[in-house]
């Protein structure tokens, strides 16, 4: 047995759209598609040592300039490829782009939800080895992380890692460190 269905958008007739609705119209649908494509995350990860001025691993590699603004790095490697010019902010950053940062760093996390591995070294103290996870924030939990990609400004989650360095000599007459 077919089933029939009825026709009833052919009953319903609407009102003609004058020439300003259809030239609005679109422009209202482009508009309001940019400013659901405009809005992102940026997960930031600020590590810090006690002494600062040590050089951090972060996933077993070092952390380099361009690592704390992966969006400007993207930008400047489109305009060299487009063979663009570059305005006096790129070109300083891209001077300095693989230049290794020293602590504080601020580098760019894109997992949530997982652990990083943060390697700290610097001269006259020992290495020291520390595991961050990321926990989510409320945001990041679904469906909260599609509307909140869909607004039309970025938010920045900032995380802070202190790590404490211990000096590589030993002090004399404490137990185990000998005489």
């Amino acid at each position: 047995m077919a089933m029939v269905l009825h026709p009833w958008y052919k009953s319903v007739k609407l009102p003609p759209m004058s020439a300003s609705v259809k030239f609005r119209l679109p422009i209202f649908v482009m508009i309001f598609l940019a400013l659901l494509l405009s809005g992102c995350r940026r997960n930031l990860m600020r590590v810090s040592t006690n002494p600062g001025g040590a050089t951090v691993y972060v996933q077993g590699k070092v952390v380099r300039l361009e690592d704390s603004d992966r969006p400007l790095a993207r930008k400047i490697d489109e305009k060299i490829k487009r063979e663009k010019d570059l305005n006096e902010d790129e070109t300083e950053f891209h001077k300095d782009r693989h230049r290794l940062q020293l602590t504080p760093v601020e580098y760019e996390f894109e997992s949530i939800a997982c652990g990083y591995s943060i390697y700290c070294m610097m001269k006259g103290y020992r290495p020291a080895y520390h595991v961050e996870y990321i926990k989510p924030r409320w945001w990041e939990y679904p469906p909260f992380d599609f509307i909140v990609d869909c607004l039309p400004f970025t938010i920045e989650d900032l995380r802070e890692v202190n790590i404490n360095l211990q000096p590589e000599h030993s002090i004399p007459g404490t137990p185990g460190n000998g005489p």
